[in-house]
C-alpha cells in the first residue's frame, strides 16, 4: 500500500498494510531546513519545501502545512500576532474585546486574508507535490473561541452562557470557513485540535463543544486530537463521539489510558497517539524510541484503527533520528501483511 492508502484504509476501520504514522511535523521541518520560525508563516513556497523534504526524509504518511496553526487565522480575522524568528507565534491581541463586539465581527475570506493565505498556497503546494494525504489542521470551536476572545475575560464571562454559546458558535463558522479553504485548496484529511478542554470539567465538553464539534466534521474523514489528561471527558463523552458521524480517529496523549478506549469502542472508533512529545521523544535516545514506539505499536494495533503519532506536534527540539526511529519501528512492528 502507499501512504494514501494506508491511512484511509485505517479510517475506514480496515486492515492495512502496516501501522500508518501520523507524525504531526510542524516547525520542526523549517528548523532541520535551516528557517527561522517566522519564515514558516510568512513564505508560503519555502514552508512547502521544509514540508516536503521532511517527508522525503521521514517518509511519515501524512503531511500539512503547519499542525494547528491557530495565530494565522486570528490574524485574519482581525487579531494581531507576533512572529518571532526564534519563537512559535503568539498573540498580542484578539479579534473580540468585548461581549458586545462579536455582533460587529466580520468573516474573512482565508484564502486572501494576509494572515491565512499562506497556510492555504501552502497546502495547494503539498497537494500538487505529493501523493500522500494532506492534512488541514485546524483549531477546534471550543479552543478557538478562546484566541477570538481573550482567554481571562472568557473564564470572566463563562457564567454568561448565552454569550459564551454565541461566542463558540461564531468560532465554529471561523473554523468551518478556514477549514473550507483548505479543503479546496487539496486537504484531504481534517484534525480538529481540542488544547483547552483539558482544563475545563466533562461538564463543560458536554454542554459547550459536542454540539458544535458535529458541525465541524466537514470533511470524508475526520480527526479529532485532544491534548493533556482529558481521560475522565471520555469517559462522561466517549459514547457520543463513538456514535458520531464522520469522525473516525480520537488522538491523545501519554497521560491517557488510550487502549482502554480503543478496547471499548473497537469497530467504532480509531485511535491514533500515546507517544510522549513533550519529555520523551525530545530527550530520548534513537533506540529508546524505537523500542517505545514498538511498545505502543504492538499494544495498539490489534484490529486495526490505530496510528502511531506523538500526543501532539513534534517540535524543534525533537532529534531527526528520533522521527526517523517513529518511521522505523511502524515498519518493524506494525505490519499486518
Amino acid at each position: 500500500m502507499n501512504s494514501r492508502e494506508r491511512v484511509f484504509t485505517t479510517l475506514d476501520g480496515k486492515i492495512p498494510d502496516r501501522v500508518p504514522v501520523l507524525a504531526q511535523v510542524g516547525d520542526h521541518a523549517g528548523i532541520i531546513d535551516g528557517l527561522t520560525f517566522d519564515v514558516m508563516y510568512k513564505d508560503a513556497r519555502r514552508a512547502a519545501d521544509a514540508h516536503l523534504h521532511a517527508l522525503n526524509r521521514y517518509k511519515y504518511d501524512s503531511v500539512a502545512i503547519q499542525v494547528e496553526p491557530s495565530c494565522p487565522v486570528v490574524e485574519a480575522c482581525g487579531g494581531t500576532i507576533f512572529y518571532h524568528p526564534g519563537k512559535y507565534p503568539w498573540i498580542t491581541k484578539n479579534p473580540i474585546l468585548k461581549e458586545e463586539d462579536i455582533d460587529k465581527f466580520v468573516m474573512p475570506d482565508f484564502a486572501k486574508a494576509p494572515g491565512s493565505k499562506v497556510m492555504v498556497e501552502g497546502t495547494r503546494i503539498l497537494a500538487l507535490s505529493t501523493d500522500v494525504p494532506v492534512a488541514a489542521y485546524v483549531t477546534g470551536p471550543f479552543t478557538f473561541s478562546m484566541q477570538l476572545f481573550p482567554y481571562d475575560n472568557f473564564i470572566k464571562s463563562v457564567r454568561n452562557k448565552e454569550f459564551i454559546h454565541a461566542l463558540i458558535k461564531k468560532s465554529t463558522e471561523v473554523v468551518n470557513a478556514y477549514a473550507q479553504s483548505l479543503k479546496e485548496a487539496g486537504a484531504s484529511l481534517l484534525v480538529i485540535c481540542e488544547h483547552d478542554l483539558q482544563m475545563f470539567s466533562p461538564a463543560t465538553m458536554t454542554e459547550f463543544f459536542l454540539p458544535y464539534l458535529m458541525q465541524t466534521l466537514s470533511y470524508q474523514y475526520n480527526i479529532l486530537h485532544m491534548c493533556g489528561k482529558v481521560e475522565s471527558h471520555l469517559e462522561v463523552n466517549g459514547d457520543v463521539l463513538a456514535n458520531m458521524d464522520k469522525l473516525q480517529m480520537v488522538s491523545l496523549g501519554h497521560h491517557t489510558d488510550m487502549l482502554k478506549f480503543k478496547k471499548k469502542y473497537a469497530g467504532k472508533l480509531g485511535f491514533a497517539g500515546n507517544l510522549d512529545h513533550i519529555v520523551f521523544l525530545p530527550g530520548a535516545s534513537a533506540e529508546e524510541v524505537e523500542t517505545k514506539c514498538g511498545e505502543i505499536i504492538s499494544a495498539a494495533k490489534e484490529g486495526g484503527q490505530y496510528m502511531l503519532s506523538p500526543g501532539c506536534e513534534i517540535t524543534a527540539d525533537v532529534p531527526p533520528e528520533n522521527v526517523e526511529a517513529m518511521v522505523r519501528a511502524a515498519e518493524k512492528y506494525g505490519r499486518y501483511i
